[in-house]
């Protein structure tokens, strides 16, 4: 037999987990380039000299209060690298720890508890500083509306801040392009109505898309917002495939991130081959759950000519320890579920081509409640080679992508 390790468990482990094949089949891995991680001093070295903006202790200089907002578990940003330099800059500035205060930009996400909070933030900076989770249906402020006739509807607590931080990381995203920069406003602490709206005009056709930054509408319509509600300063980070940050991007809102853009897409960039009979498509590092696993399609998304053959079968991996997971926005019965059947959102990038999704920590009444019930659900990897040795005999051409959810077809 063929053994092939992806990685696995994304903040619960960060494991390799095996995966068998059989000797006779074709097999290739389509690794995304990669980059080594950054050292501390680099780390230090973006804080001392931001991108189109001045350096956060200057920004800070003679305000009392500082917010800070972080993405949660579903991505793959070690805040805890980063906070300790954003508390030593607003010291610096002359903000007192007691005046510094840490939200968690859920989006529409399940609130973080206890151990989320030390796992994202580090025990230090967790023990220092009040933390609390975004909720989109409560403690807002009504800002107007953005130009597109989004209703903006914004965390109190950031909006009471004199300075706003926030962090995030720049990954590839299917309505804004990338991840990283205003999207730790929108949607990270936007109501409801906020997330609707700019969900829904992206679902429904606005401009928009994988890997694309320039002339899309929906982020066009986020930095809106991200600048209108000042976000002041942000710090985004771009992951390689073991989850250490490979760039670090802080200063402008815009230019900072469009930097960082730069970088991922070379670091993300994957080479592959247009004729697999099965794709193996590893949701890694956004794996936590259910909801997130259908990033494991980007690669397969972001070409135009198919990656596997029609008549093929697409394995999606993930190890989603969190179950099903929750979307207060676009899970079961929540406003937008009805336009966002994941199998529906690729249904004409599929073109008949067969669905498989393996987990171990996830069941069937789970798996279909989120998908189509043409995906094959499968517990146990053995049982799926089984099947697809059936089906493909001796002659099987096999791809696997093993940090997926990352990697874009260059």
């Amino acid at each position: 037999m063929k053994v092939v390790k992806i990685p696995w468990k994304a903040w619960y482990g960060d494991e390799m987990f095996e995966l068998v094949f059989p000797d006779e089949w074709n097999l290739n891995v389509f690794s995304m380039n990669d980059a080594p991680g950054v050292e501390d001093e680099d780390i230090r070295e973006a804080f001392s000299n931001p991108i189109g903006t001045e350096p956060l202790r200057s920004i800070a200089k003679g305000k009392k209060t500082a917010v800070i907002v972080v993405d949660d578990l579903s991505r793959p940003t070690p805040a805890y690298k980063i906070l300790p330099s954003i508390a030593k800059e607003l010291k610096e500035a002359g903000v007192k720890e007691k005046d510094i205060t840490i939200i968690m930009g859920l989006g529409a996400h399940r609130p973080m508890l206890r151990k989320d909070l030390i796992n994202k933030l580090g025990r230090s900076i967790y023990d220092s500083f009040p933390v609390y989770n975004h909720h989109p249906f409560e403690n807002l402020v009504h800002l107007g509306t953005s130009s597109r006739g989004t209703p903006i509807h914004i965390n109190r607590l950031f909006m009471n801040a004199d300075v706003k931080i926030g962090i995030g990381c720049i990954m590839p995203h299917n309505y804004a392009g990338f991840g990283g920069g205003g999207k730790i406003v929108l949607p990270g602490i936007s109501g409801i109505d906020t997330l609707k709206a700019n969900h829904e005009s992206a679902i429904r056709g606005i401009k928009g898309g994988l890997g694309l930054t320039d002339g899309n509408e929906v982020r066009d319509d986020i930095e809106e917002i991200a600048r209108k509600v000042g976000l002041d300063f942000i710090v985004n980070v771009v992951v390689n495939s073991k989850r250490e940050i490979a760039g670090i991007f802080a200063g402008d809102i815009v230019t900072a991130h469009r930097e960082g853009v730069i970088l991922a897409r070379r670091v993300f960039a994957t080479g592959a081959s247009s004729d697999l009979d099965v794709g193996v498509f590893n949701a890694y590092p956004k794996d936590t759950d259910l909801i997130q696993a259908a990033n494991a399609f980007n690669p397969y998304l972001s070409t135009r000519k198919p990656i596997v053959k029609k008549n093929g079968t697409i394995v999606i991996t993930t190890a989603s320890v969190e179950g099903e997971g929750y979307h207060s926005l676009e899970g079961p019965y929540m406003r937008l579920f009805e336009y966002v059947d994941e199998v529906a959102f690729i249904r004409n990038a599929l073109e008949g081509r067969t669905v498989y999704l393996f987990s171990p920590h996830l069941n069937e009444q789970e798996v279909h409640k989120c998908y189509s019930s043409s995906v094959v659900f499968f517990d146990e990897w053995e049982e799926l080679i089984e099947t697809l040795r059936r089906r493909f005999s001796l002659k099987c051409k096999v791809g696997i992508f093993p940090c997926a959810s990352t990697q874009l077809i260059s």
